[in-house]
Order: structure tokens, then C-alpha cells, then sequence
């Protein structure tokens, strides 16, 4: 991946030859997995019981894990390569050592090749849901509820910041080069009072409160304590409470098929935009134009529109947001722009086939990998983004083609100031 990157940042200084005529040497082949290795762990709120569809990777249906949790669509939209055994029920000693289930402890997925992990957790350990669920079932008047442990609760809790930081440092240890993001549960019940789908006491409620708000700053010490990236879901889902107009979790009273006061779509979804900003700030994520070695071109999507299949095309750099890709310099993965990813139209691997802006969706038709001499390699077909036949034409619609060194094929990420309208193609 070094290597990669290093390639990514020199200009190729090489012939105008045509697209369509093959430099006499080969360009060296880019790794067919290039990506960012990303590892999710955590309990529940990361797994995403009963969001439809569930994942298809090992253990899903015994951990109620959803393929539109936040690390789901953190992975599809930036490329990276997922092994997501977050599970529902899970506690910081299921991360770090014992079994949960048949499962083994979810530190085993991280190998010296991770480069990026969130985790949640913590709740469990402070039964932070069972809590609620128990109180609630109380306060609807309904007969067998649950009872909350306080005093195990209590004695939980000076201990939990220190069980989470000892996360980070296992994985430290075995991937020294990841960036590790700990990202806070969702907060379930508004600033005051209660409602009839979150039935609970005014002090159950309150107690309930104090479990949130230990939990998000254990996670915050936890995160100061080992150089973590702390996401603050927790102070972003505020006023999307169960209660409120727009809820990013259900209630105790949710639609069949659903977990109580567990994250819903809306919540995945605002989730893994918080990740996005952390890996942007971090400097996981850049965004740049892609300029061609064809003088005062970029990489373009034809009139800033976001329907399927529009295409991406040359068009003269112009700074607005059509010319803006988001990518993860050197791992390779996706080029992000307008929301959606550069696309190999119907995932072909011929030379001429013409690219386009579509969903992202994770497939290898999106990953794109930085090559030798600025090229952006797609792995799945071997061939490289191009400009047919060398073009200077504003709205000439791209290629993948085989990679040859020339101009025509030279892309360099390059930082511009935002212009907000896009000039007419």
C-alpha cells in the first residue's frame, strides 16, 4: 500500500500517445483487493438488529447484524475491504476474550493489515438496554418484568473506561497502523420527560439518563486515554430521541420485526456520516479534483446530476462540487462525489467501456486504486481510467482502457477551493 501511494503522488512524465495505442511497457498490476482493511466491532447498536437485510458475512443471523449498519455503509461508500463481527449482546470481554456464543472474541478478526476499526461497546456491560427495557415493561403495568441491578450497574461503571481503552490497545497491538474509532451508543430518551412509546417513571427515566451520559464519557476518557477518534453520536442524536418527530431509534413499542430502542435506518445512516466527517478530519478521507494530464481538464460528472448511470466525463477544472471526489489516498477504494461513486458501467472489465455516477454499492466495479504514473487502476478488470483517444473535448465521456502511461490516463488529486454553481456542459 506504500508503495501505492507513493505512486499516486509522482507525476508520470510520458509520451502524448493515443488511448487507443498501447505504451510498449507494461504498467505493473494493482493488487485485485486494494482497499482500506476495516474492522467493526462492538454490541448492537453497531450490528443493527432488525434493520432489513441482514448481512451475508459469517455469524450475521446469530448476531442480528444488518448490511445497512453504519459500518456497512462506511465500507461501500469509501471502498474498504469490511470484516464487521459486531453482535448483538456483546460486551467489552466478548471484544477482548471470551467467546460470546460459538463466536470467537471479536479482537481475532484484526490482523497487521487493519487500517481502520470503530467500535461500540460498552453498553452491555452496564446493561444499558436491558435497563430501559426492564423499567419500561414496569412502567407499562405489564406483569414478569425484569429487574435493574443498580448496584451491579454502579459497580460497573468506574471500571468501564478502562475495559474500553484496553480495546484500543489490543488492537494497537496487533495493528499498530489502524486509526481506531470509538463511536458512543444513540441517546434513546429527550433531555426531559418521556412519552406513551417510551413508557418509563420520571426517575427511572432520570436513572436511565445517567447510564447515557457515563456511558458517552467513558468512551470520551477511554478515547483521550489511548489517542482513539472519539465519534459523538450520542451529542449528534439529540432531539432524536425515541420520543421525537424524527426518531433514529425505535421505541418500546416498534413495528413488528424490530428491536426496541434500537437504531433504525435514519439512524445508520446519520451514524456513518459522523464516521465519514471523523475519517475526513482525520485525514483518512481527502477530497480533490482529479486533473488530467490533459492541460486544464478533471475528472466531471456531467451537469452535477445524481441519477443513475449519469456519466463521468473530461470536462475543464472548474472547482465545483461535479469535480469533487472524496477517496482514501494510497489504500485505493471508491471516488466518491454528490454522494454516489465512480462506476464501471455494468461492472465490465473491456476496454471501452465507458464509466458513470452510480449508488455506491461496494462492488468491485467501483474500487479504484492508484497506479503507477497518477493512473487510477480499477483492480477487477486490470485497466486503468482513461480519455478516449487522448481527448480535449469538454464532455468527453470516460473509459477504462489498458493502462499505458500516457497523458490520457493521468490523473493527480489536487486540492481546490469550493465554487457552488457548475458551468454548463
Amino acid at each position: 500500500m506504500c508503495a501505492l501511494a507513493a505512486a499516486w503522488a509522482v507525476t508520470f512524465a510520458a509520451p502524448a500517445v493515443s488511448a487507443a495505442e498501447p505504451a510498449s511497457a507494461p504498467v505493473p498490476a494493482v493488487a485485485a483487493d486494494a482497499g482500506t482493511d476495516y474492522v467493526a466491532l462492538g454490541s448492537s447498536f453497531a450490528a443493527g438488529p432488525g434493520i432489513p437485510p441482514l448481512q451475508s458475512s459469517d455469524g450475521a443471523d446469530a448476531c442480528a447484524r444488518s448490511a445497512v449498519n453504519y459500518p456497512s455503509l462506511v465500507a461501500r461508500e469509501i471502498g474498504a475491504d469490511l470484516t464487521d463481527v459486531s453482535c448483538s449482546g456483546a460486551t467489552t470481554g466478548h471484544v477482548l476474550r471470551g467467546p460470546q456464543g460459538t463466536r470467537p472474541p471479536q479482537l481475532q478478526a484484526v490482523t497487521p493489515d487493519t487500517r481502520l476499526v470503530t467500535v461500540t461497546i460498552g453498553g452491555n456491560d452496564v446493561n444499558y438496554l436491558g435497563s430501559i427495557n426492564a423499567y419500561s415493561c414496569q412502567a407499562n403495568g405489564n406483569s414478569g418484568c425484569p429487574t435493574v441491578d443498580r448496584g451491579s450497574i454502579e459497580r460497573t461503571f468506574p471500571e468501564l473506561p478502562g475495559r474500553i481503552a484496553d480495546i484500543v490497545r489490543a488492537v494497537h497491538a496487533v495493528a499498530p497502523e489502524a486509526r481506531v474509532h470509538l463511536v458512543t451508543y444513540f441517546t434513546l430518551l429527550p433531555d426531559s420527560g418521556t412519552c406513551a412509546v417510551a413508557p418509563l417513571t420520571d426517575e427511572q427515566a432520570a436513572y436511565e439518563r445517567s447510564i447515557a451520559a457515563r456511558l458517552a464519557a467513558a468512551t470520551a476518557d477511554a478515547a483521550a486515554a489511548t489517542g482513539a477518534t472519539l465519534v459523538d453520536l450520542a451529542g449528534a442524536s439529540r432531539g432524536h430521541d425515541a420520543c421525537s418527530a424524527n426518531p433514529w431509534v425505535e421505541s418500546y413499542r416498534p413495528a413488528q420485526g424490530r428491536s426496541t430502542y434500537h437504531p433504525n435506518e435514519g439512524g445508520m445512516r446519520a451514524a456513518a456520516d459522523l464516521v465519514h466527517a471523523a475519517l475526513a478530519s482525520g485525514g483518512v478521507t481527502q477530497t480533490a479534483a482529479f486533473r488530467s494530464g490533459i492541460p486544464g481538464k478533471c475528472v466531471d460528472v456531467r451537469n452535477a446530476a445524481t441519477a443513475d448511470g449519469t456519466p463521468v466525463q473530461l470536462y475543464t477544472c472548474n472547482g465545483t462540487a461535479a469535480q469533487r471526489w472524496t477517496h482514501v489516498p494510497g489504500e485505493g477504494g471508491t471516488l466518491r462525489a454528490l454522494g454516489r461513486c465512480l462506476d464501471v458501467t455494468g461492472g465490465g472489465t473491456a476496454n471501452g467501456t465507458k464509466v458513470q455516477l452510480w449508488p455506491c454499492n461496494g462492488t468491485d466495479a467501483q474500487r479504484w486504486a492508484p497506479g503507477p504514473g497518477s493512473s487510477l487502476v480499477n483492480p477487477r478488470s486490470g485497466r486503468c481510467l482513461d480519455d478516449p483517444g487522448s481527448s480535449t473535448a469538454d464532455g468527453t465521456q470516460l473509459q477504462i482502457w489498458d493502462c499505458n502511461g500516457t497523458a490520457a490516463q493521468r490523473w493527480t488529486p489536487s486540492a481546490v477551493p469550493y465554487v457552488a454553481q457548475h458551468a454548463p456542459a
